[in-house]
């Protein structure tokens, strides 16, 4: 018999296409998805067919005749020359998300699906318009958990939208068997569900403010306060410090290994975190110095960093200091797909070179005299030492290769 004669046994596989397909529309509106249906045709044979293999064909309908369970099988008269009219099936239809589920061999799934989809409704209403849809996209990540994280779900849902300003810390909401890690893994889906309920996804916790470290390179500038210190970054907006220049690093260790610098005060610019110095006031006023990594991330932060403080240079981020050391660059596995738009023509020059020779030089690699000698240079100021820095040999720049 031809194969297009649909056995019992491919239906089910059809019908679990359709509930995947339609879980989600169902769980976001249940009263519309009771007069959903799923009809799939059983394509009965021709004439033709029915002669070729009439014993297959016999069997195939027994097979229908025969078949018990949900679904309505439809059958039609056959008016056939060589057999006279003989009675086919040609369809079967499921009725409602539950036949449907059943069909698919996922009649618990769906029981626990609506249960829990009932919880939430509850837990959460009134909610906002958004919230069945809320519930319905989410549905793949909730259906994972276990009925004690599904609970811990809806607890911790239910408390932020109660108190949706509490101003606490994660560690400290009150949930039942809620911790700070089971927040992380699954705040997304939190924030998504807290959305549907009150129309925002801000958990309205306090976070641990990010550290912002500085390196004070002139103790007259802040007499107060020790050389190197991390203070949230509103605490650091609020300091009496007035530098004539603000040298910005990309990374720590640099920061920890500057010398003394005139009127100057250092600050971790944390990568592309860089524009939240947007907030200290007192830089907007200095000469702003960016020395980042020579690498395509390096520059794509540079470019950031402009877009806040147009005046911005650039330390040891130009092709001489490239052509010096390229010998220290690695291979950058990673690179940034950002395109700047704000670098001079000698950075673009460098950003070009990096992208097409796929290098990174990392600013700490860069012999510690040369950079020494660029400071002053830059600067244009003398230097003092600070933690075991040595006193620059002009004789000895460039010897820092072996």
């Amino acid at each position: 018999m031809s194969a297009v004669c649909v056995p019992p046994s491919t239906v089910a596989t059809r019908a679990a296409t359709a509930y995947r397909s339609r879980r989600s529309k169902w769980v976001a509106d249940p009263v519309a998805a009771e007069s959903d249906s799923l009809s799939i045709a059983l394509h009965p044979p021709t004439e033709r067919q029915v002669a070729e293999d009439p014993d297959a064909v016999i069997a195939w309908v027994r097979v229908w005749q025969t078949r018990r369970g949900i679904g309505r099988v439809h059958w039609e008269s056959r008016r056939w020359p060589s057999f006279g009219t003989q009675d086919v099936p040609v369809r079967i239809v499921f009725t409602g998300p539950g036949e449907i589920a059943a069909a698919a061999g996922h009649t618990s799934e769906w029981h626990t699906l609506t249960a829990r989809r009932m919880q939430l409704v509850e837990a959460l209403s009134p909610g906002t318009a958004a919230l069945p849809g809320a519930i319905a996209s989410s549905l793949s990540r909730w259906l994972q958990f276990d009925e004690a994280d599904f609970t811990r779900l809806v607890s911790v849902v239910r408390w932020l939208a109660d108190h949706p300003a509490s101003g606490l810390f994660i560690r400290q909401l009150p949930v039942p068997g809620v911790d700070t890690k089971w927040i992380s893994r699954h705040r997304g889906l939190v924030e998504l569900l807290l959305e549907g309920a009150i129309g925002r996804r801000d958990l309205g916790v306090r976070s641990v403010p990010r550290l912002c470290e500085v390196a004070v390179c002139d103790r007259t500038t802040l007499p107060s306060m020790p050389r190197h210190f991390a203070t949230p970054l509103d605490e650091l907006a609020e300091l009496p410090l007035h530098p004539e220049r603000v040298l910005v690093l990309e990374n720590k260790e640099g920061l920890h290994a500057l010398p003394d610098l005139p009127r100057t005060v250092a600050v971790h610019g944390s990568g592309y975190a860089v524009h939240e110095l947007t907030a200290l006031p007192w830089i907007a006023g200095s000469d702003v110095v960016y020395w980042g990594d020579l690498d395509t991330h390096g520059f794509a932060i540079l470019d950031r960093f402009r877009a806040h403080f147009p005046e911005v240079r650039s330390f040891l981020m130009d092709p001489p200091t490239l052509d010096a050391w390229s010998v220290l660059a690695v291979p950058e596995t990673s690179p940034s797909s950002y395109v700047p738009t704000r670098l001079t023509h000698s950075e673009a020059e460098v950003f070009t070179r990096l992208r097409e020779e796929g290098l990174r030089l990392e600013q700490e690699r860069i012999p510690w005299p040369h950079v020494m000698a660029e400071l002053a240079r830059t600067f244009g100021d003398k230097i003092g030492h600070h933690r075991g820095s040595t006193e620059v040999d002009p004789t000895a720049l460039g010897k820092g290769v072996s």
